[in-house]
């Protein structure tokens, strides 16, 4: 997408009334073509660091939020000055290097303030020091950059103690039109340098999950994560101002069984080569280590996608997931406690970024419920299901014919089906129960067949339900 040179365009988006705004970072790789940004990165770091001192000796000047810049540039800026600046700077790339020091002294302060509110008996280390230098990233505000073109842009470096004006190429990637861009960062990774822009967008504002799920006809998108095999179950269910709910459609996420084959793969190399060495220093199978950690999150990715775009197609108000916060790998061989390991990591990744997409795509609000008897009961009847190995001798011959791929549940009252769909409509109905007493799902019953219960103690001869 080609950018204009349009000064007004590129500036923060403001408040308006009816939309939130939302805020990411696309990354354009800089060609610099032998020009170095050591120098401006290092006159950025000491700005910062002498108005970190400045703002520690007048903290004063943080309260009043709207005089930042005319406290500390009335300290630092007229000939008599109390604290003169040690170079010439222009007032943008100034006001940049205030900013970030007031952010560094505000880190700062938090976590020496907790360290003096701490008991004595947790003070035996020293409290937090303030800072004596500084590695950040020059940010550039406008007017510090200017004719972007969208693969080309001016900027104003620092080069042999003088501010010059240089034009640079830039490569990337086209983001949406509604998206708007702000203010840049050069970044310096080793031998490359990349272009940061903040870009903005206007999202309407959906009065949050109170309001939401009061809609009449709400359609929610509720997801079960399993931790291996099919990752995400879903199931697409409508409310109606009686309590009832009706299942519209259902979806397994595919292919992620190939994901978690690659991924021990990788990883019983990894063990195999740590055997072999009998030590492992830091930096030990980096690369393979890197690999693993880019297919996580290009599959992290992948999967948040699929499910936004699946709410989205039926217009879903709300993503629902199960809050597993607490989830630890249990000791073993390192292999199976890794992968263990990264399936969490993964689970987690796929929540923070259906949040983020979803809500700045198409406003679509995410919220997770307690995970309590999701997977242990029926969501038709309330009924405990069985499932897995745990399974009564008859009612593993009942799921011996089911045949819709996952792992099959069954209950004594007849009903049948995949584990990871039943919990995921467990997970919808656990979030309608924030508006209904007793949300109830209604599901088409299927033909009847002769029940494969024996008369027993606790149990009756019943019908069976073959679907569900």
């Amino acid at each position: 997408m080609k950018q204009v040179d349009n000064r007004e365009t590129y500036m923060a988006l403001y408040p308006k009334k009816g939309f939130a705004i939302e805020t990411k970072t696309v990354r354009f790789t800089l060609i610099r073509n032998g020009i170095d940004f050591a120098e401006t990165k290092q006159a950025f770091n000491d700005l910062v660091l002498f108005y970190f001192s400045v703002v520690a000796t007048h903290p004063e000047g943080i309260v009043k939020a709207d005089e930042h810049y005319k406290i500390y540039e009335g300290l630092t800026i007229p000939e008599n000055a109390q604290y003169p600046l040690p170079f010439d700077v222009p007032q943008l790339f100034r006001r940049a290097a205030i900013k970030k020091a007031i952010g560094a002294y505000q880190s700062w302060k938090t976590n020496y303030d907790k360290w003096t509110n701490r008991p004595k008996r947790q003070k035996r280390h020293r409290p937090p020091v303030q800072p004596r230098s500084f590695n950040f990233n020059p940010t550039y505000y406008a007017g510090m950059w200017k004719e972007d073109t969208g693969d080309s842009i001016l900027l104003k470096i620092r080069r042999d103690n003088a501010w010059v004006w240089i034009k640079f190429q830039y490569q990337g990637y086209d983001f949406e039109e509604d998206w708007v861009k702000a203010s840049p960062t050069i970044t310096l990774k080793g031998d490359k340098t990349y272009l940061d822009f903040t870009i903005d967008k206007y999202v309407p504002a959906t009065g949050g999950l109170k309001k939401v799920i009061q809609e009449p006809g709400l359609h929610i998108c509720s997801v079960d994560l399993d931790l291996d095999g099919n990752i995400a179950t879903c199931s697409i269910l409508e409310s109606k101002d009686n309590g009832l709910v009706n299942e519209i459609s259902r979806m397994t996420v595919p292919s992620h069984a190939k994901h978690v084959s690659l991924r021990k793969r990788d990883l019983g190399k990894v063990a195999v080569a740590m055997k072999k060495t009998g030590v492992v220093d830091r930096g030990f199978a980096s690369n393979r280590f890197a690999k693993i950690s880019r297919t996580e999150r290009s599959e992290g990715l992948r999967i948040a996608n699929i499910i936004i775009e699946f709410a989205h197609r039926h217009g879903c108000k709300v993503i629902v997931f199960e809050h597993l916060g607490n989830l630890k790998p249990k000791r073993g061989k390192y292999s199976r406690r890794s992968n263990t390991k990264r399936a969490y990591w993964l689970k987690d990744k796929v929540v923070q970024n259906v949040r983020r997409i979803a809500y700045q795509r198409y406003a679509i609000l995410t919220a997770r419920v307690n995970p309590k008897d999701t997977s242990r009961l029926c969501a038709v009847d309330g009924t405990e299901v069985w499932r897995g190995n745990h399974y009564l001798p008859t009612l593993l011959e009942f799921c011996s014919g089911y045949k819709y791929g996952g792992k099959c549940y069954a209950t004594v009252t007849g009903w049948r089906g995949n584990s990871g769909l039943n919990a995921a409509r467990n997970i919808g109905l656990k979030f309608l129960a924030r508006q209904f007493d007793q949300p109830r799902l209604v599901l088409e019953r299927k033909a009847q067949r002769k029940s494969l219960l024996p008369v027993r103690v606790g149990f009756d001869r019943i019908t069976s339900n073959s679907g569900g």
